[in-house]
């Protein structure tokens, strides 16, 4: 008796072992992207079948747009439509369903008592609850905001198991901890999307819980009263500007325009009819005592903000080094160079609230100048930007003290090189995003940029923006070492992200990276280190590592091609950027 028992024990043992085998266990609650606020995983699993409904707690269009980004990764796994209906009022006894709805519907108020769940304050506006067991789905959230999220969360755990879709068991409550999570995206330098990628940028960070585009904007909108500024540069109409606000509003993604106000006006002033409004011949910064400047200010201000429904508007500004050297050199000599600057700021945040929005402001002129804090009003909110990797940000304590709302800034570093340099990346979103939170930041707006006149391989900047949503939804539990191959396997459709991980290591380590300046430069002239942000290794090691590493990254890369499901059109740039490399 004693031996059979001892035999069943580990015939469950072993079986127990295959069934852990047989789903992989980077799918589990604790995969999600972001890591929810509270995961409580179970010992058990749903699994998807063709009988299988998707219940609402509500059929308008928000709701059924939320069922059907559910129904399109139900189908990227196994092909079926699972059948979408209303909740009844109170539901008869069953199982085999996926419900998505409020706690104001009785099916949704019956299924959060019964999942012993609960909508906090903390949760009602973005947050969800989230149940999995044997007999269904249970997602509840205060707003359909809330809802999508916790759609965006179940869609990153399931995954195919032979014909069959699982989703392993578990609790979540889940709720944001910053406001604003979100990118800004530089169109003026380079590339400009076509309205297609702009909208696969809004899906992708949509998917990992942010809610706010920023695109950057020198001269690249079709201004009606000046339509000889971005002309030929393939400037964003009116109408395709109210087309992506539209397509981002129903990702829960809002569209903050940033224009330049004061600086980086320079394809702009370069034009004939224009070069007499700069601070000099030549300058990127505006003669802000020349009155034409405040009246194409206004107009420009107006036709972009008209576009967008955002309150807010990004004015820039940042960078404006030329003031004072030119046409207000007497002026800033007698007053200071801070009131010139605070003058000016003043008349723009006056433009933008009367064009009904509410003024962001880029804040390192404002470092620069500490006197501008104390001479300008105190309801603009600064994005402090800062892309070094360092240990602290000393500038979000002084903005806190200062006592102006303030969003954190960091970047991907996309721009120095043909392969990002996410070791500076990763550092620099979550150190300076934690100081920022620390110090009562709004939230964090992730760069990119293309300094270099538009190199920069853009779609790579996904993990980069991935990672920023990890930091801002849950600053305290972000760690890279789970997130990444947890980001690898979402993003790609692949169950074992291992080769991904070595592919995108080996792209990113410091001996196989080089600068744009490098690549491009006159090949007999001598190399200049001191042209670059980095300290990097002697060309001649980097050599030596590329050629050793790069053949192995392209085989790598030609075995995941039938591997890859999602985004393959990546692996061609990844491709890309190990050929030029050798």
């Amino acid at each position: 008796m004693k031996h059979t028992t001892l035999m069943r024990s580990l015939l469950f043992a072993f079986l127990v072992c295959i069934v852990q085998l047989s789903y992989p266990m980077q799918h589990t609650m604790n995969s999600i992207i972001p890591p929810p606020q509270s995961v409580v995983d179970k010992d058990a699993y749903f699994k998807i079948t063709s009988s299988t409904k998707i219940i609402l707690g509500g059929m308008d269009d928000e709701m059924k747009f939320i069922a059907e980004q559910l129904n399109a990764d139900v189908r990227n796994r196994n092909g079926s439509q699972l059948k979408v209906v209303s909740a009844p009022s109170l539901r008869t006894k069953g199982s085999n369903f996926i419900f998505i709805g409020t706690p104001k519907s009785d099916l949704g108020r019956q299924l959060l008592k019964e999942r012993k769940g609960s909508i906090t304050s903390a949760m009602r506006s973005e947050g969800y609850f989230l149940d999995v067991d044997p007999t269904g789905v249970v997602i509840i959230a205060g707003s359909e905001q809330g809802l999508f999220y916790g759609v965006m969360s179940l869609s990153q755990i399931m995954y195919k198991n032979g014909r069959s879709v699982i989703i392993p068991g578990g609790t979540v409550s889940d709720y944001p901890a910053e406001k604003f999570r979100g990118i800004t995206d530089d169109i003026s330098r380079g590339q400009i999307s076509t309205l297609d990628n702009f909208k696969s940028i809004i899906r992708a960070i949509a998917r990992y819980k942010m809610n706010v585009y920023s695109p950057y904007i020198e001269d690249v909108f079709q201004f009606s009263k000046y339509p000889d500024i971005g002309k030929g540069r393939g400037a964003l109409s009116h109408a395709e500007c109210k087309e992506l606000d539209a397509y981002a509003k129903k990702y829960f993604v809002e569209i903050i325009p940033i224009f330049e106000t004061l600086g980086h006006w320079e394809n702009i002033l370069l034009e004939p009819q224009y070069r007499d409004r700069a601070e000099f011949p030549g300058a990127h910064t505006v003669n802000v005592s020349d009155e034409r400047v405040y009246t194409m200010l206004d107009d420009m201000i107006g036709e972009i903000a008209s576009c967008f429904s955002s309150p807010y508007f990004n004015m820039a500004a940042d960078e404006s080094w030329d003031v004072g050297r030119g046409a207000n050199k007497e002026r800033v000599a007698q007053s200071d160079i801070a009131t010139v600057h605070a003058e000016h700021y003043k008349r723009v945040f006056d433009i933008i609230k009367k064009h009904g929005k509410l003024p962001l402001m880029y804040g390192d002129v404002l470092l620069n100048n500490p006197d501008i804090l104390t001479k300008i009003p105190h309801d603009v909110t600064i994005v402090d930007w800062h892309y070094g990797a360092n240990l602290d940000y000393p500038s979000t304590d002084i903005l806190q003290k200062a006592g102006f709302p303030f969003i954190a800034s960091p970047a991907v570093w996309s721009f120095t090189g043909p392969f990002p340099n996410f070791i500076n990346t990763f550092v620099n979103i979550e150190r300076f995003n934690k100081d920022g939170y620390d110090h009562g930041a709004l939230g964090i707006l992730c760069s990119n940029w293309n300094d270099y006149g538009g190199e920069a391989l853009r779609e790579l900047n996904y993990y980069g923006y991935a990672w920023t949503a990890e930091c801002a939804w849950n600053p305290n539990k972000a760690d890279q070492t789970t997130f990444t191959p947890a980001f690898l396997s979402d993003f790609y459709g692949v169950d074992d992200a291992d080769d991904l991980q070595t592919v995108y290591s080996l792209l990113g380590d410091p001996a196989n990276q080089y600068h744009w300046y490098e690549l491009w430069r006159h090949p007999m002239l001598p190399n200049r280190d001191n042209m670059v942000w980095e300290v990097r290794l002697p060309l001649i090691q980097r050599m030596q590592s590329i050629n050793s590493t790069m053949p192995f990254v392209l085989k790598l890369i030609d075995k995941l091609k039938d591997e890859v499901t999602l985004h393959q059109d990546h692996l061609q740039i990844l491709h890309y950027v190990a050929d030029m490399n050798l």
